[in-house]
């Protein structure tokens, strides 16, 4: 079909990109607040749940470099019903880092995601990831960590730590979906092996186009062949980053199918638009480059339903 002209009312409303949405998962969204009060978000938590849930969102994750999001979204989910609010945590050094305790606590508390380090990854600090380019401004004793301060999940010889697997038995046990975090491509690919040796079957490799993960497409393709599915955020196309043009992002999808690449917002900053119409803007683009209705519900629905455990679309 042609796809290049959408069906549209005179305001704008009732496009097909809109209507792709309906049933729609975004499991990639921070919130307010985030690192400090002076890290502002342009929408309230409350707002942007409102507006994904009007666009006919099914559910969210909510993300947090810091504290795990249970608190939050067990408040959020009486003040925004109609969606679900899906906790999540974050083993960066402020929860312990590779901690099993605070991942039992967290599952035990709702959270059904685990994502491994983001700016306390040794690779973040040491390719100027968020811990160097965000986080200083908000945080003055985050300047010039050191790169030993970085956690790493794998030994000088390439072993994923015992910590870890500790970690990963404990998000078996509970039915967590794993994601790599800002650790390493490399990384990702040992961490691969012990999430099968876990008997996880759900994982993502979290934005690998990203500045900060700075994956090749050959280490793409084996984190695929491992088994993880493979995140692309709305955020990677605004201004300010420009991970890959959208043509390379119909190319990625050829080159390793929709079932195994998931859309998210990764919602942050105050410049950002509301997480719905990130990913919106994304699908609408995707539809003028004739990237097929069934790939796009693979990325946006399908796929990160599974991810979550949820009922498919």
């Amino acid at each position: 079909m042609q796809v290049g002209v959408e069906a549209s009312s005179e305001s704008g409303r009732g496009s097909l990109a809109d209507a792709l949405l309906v049933g729609a998962y975004d499991i990639h969204r921070h919130g307010y607040p985030e690192m400090s009060l002076d890290c502002r978000t342009r929408y309230s938590d409350v707002d942007n749940l409102i507006s994904s849930r009007d666009a006919g969102f099914k559910a969210v994750v909510l993300k947090s470099h810091f504290w795990p999001t249970v608190g939050r979204a067990y408040h959020l989910r009486n003040l925004v019903p109609g969606i679900d609010i899906i906790p999540s945590i974050t083993l960066n050094r402020v929860v312990g880092g590779f901690d099993p305790i605070a991942v039992e606590s967290a599952a035990l508390q709702g959270a059904r995601v685990m994502w491994f380090p983001t700016w306390s990854a040794a690779n973040d600090i040491e390719r100027g990831g968020i811990s160097r380019q965000i986080m200083p401004a908000y945080l003055k004793r985050t300047k010039d960590l050191p790169s030993d301060y970085g956690l790493r999940v794998t030994d000088a010889g390439g072993k994923v730590g015992s910590d870890v697997r500790e970690c990963l038995a404990v998000a078996a046990e509970h039915d967590m979906l794993v994601c790599t975090g800002h650790i390493s491509a490399q990384e990702s690919i040992a961490l691969a092996g012990a999430i099968k040796d876990a008997g996880i079957e759900r994982f993502v490799f979290t934005h690998p186009d990203s500045g900060t993960v700075g994956a090749t497409l050959e280490q793409i393709d084996e984190m695929v062949s491992l088994g993880a599915v493979c995140e692309v955020c709305a955020i990677g196309f605004m201004p300010l980053y420009m991970r890959m043009r959208i043509a390379e992002f119909v190319a990625l999808i050829e080159r390793l199918g929709s079932a195994k690449i998931v859309l998210t917002s990764d919602y942050f900053f105050d410049w950002f638009p509301p997480a719905s119409e990130a990913v919106r803007l994304v699908v609408g683009t995707l539809l003028q480059c004739n990237v097929s209705i069934d790939a796009i519900k693979d990325m946006i629905c399908r796929n990160p339903a599974r991810l979550i455990g949820a009922t498919g679309s």
